[in-house]
C-alpha cells in the first residue's frame, strides 16, 4: 500500500509540473513605462515602451498587445527577450506572453492611462500681500 501512494503521489507531481509549465509558471514580464499620465489638454501618449521577460527554463513564445493584431514578437528556446516599440495610444494596453500558437497566455501586464482630473485638485490661494 505505501508503494502505491508513492507511486501516486509521483504521478501527481509530475503532471502538475507539466501543467505548471504549460501555463508559463515562473514567466514574469516588465513593462517600461508601466504608466503613461496624460495632461488635461493632451489626447494621446507617445511613448516608447520597453518589454522584457526572464523565464527559469527555454521557452517559445511570442509577445503580443491585445487588440493590437500588428504588434508581435516571438522567440524560440530562449530563457530570457527584450523588445522595444514606440506606440501612440489612448487606453490601456494589455501585453501578452503566449504560446507560439498564441492560444495560452503565460504573462500579462497591463500600460495604464492616467489622465489628469483638474477638477477634483484643490487650487492653492495666493497669499495676502498688503504691499501690492
Amino acid at each position: 500500500m505505501p508503494s502505491l501512494l508513492a507511486c501516486l503521489s509521483v504521478a501527481l507531481s509530475n503532471h502538475a509540473t507539466a501543467a505548471s509549465a504549460a501555463t508559463g509558471e515562473g514567466i514574469r514580464l516588465e513593462l517600461s513605462p508601466r504608466i503613461c499620465t496624460l495632461a488635461i489638454h493632451d489626447k494621446q501618449c507617445e511613448t516608447k515602451v520597453h518589454a522584457q521577460w526572464t523565464s527559469p527554463r527555454e521557452e517559445s513564445l511570442c509577445l503580443v498587445i491585445v487588440d493590437r493584431p500588428e504588434v508581435k514578437r516571438c522567440w524560440e528556446h530562449y530563457s530570457q527577450g527584450t523588445y522595444s516599440v514606440e506606440l501612440t495610444f489612448t487606453e490601456d494596453l494589455t501585453f501578452q506572453l503566449r504560446d507560439p500558437a498564441l492560444q495560452n497566455i503565460l504573462a500579462s501586464e497591463a500600460l495604464r492611462v492616467i489622465r489628469e482630473a483638474l477638477r477634483y485638485r484643490h487650487k492653492r490661494r495666493q497669499p495676502w500681500n498688503i504691499f501690492d
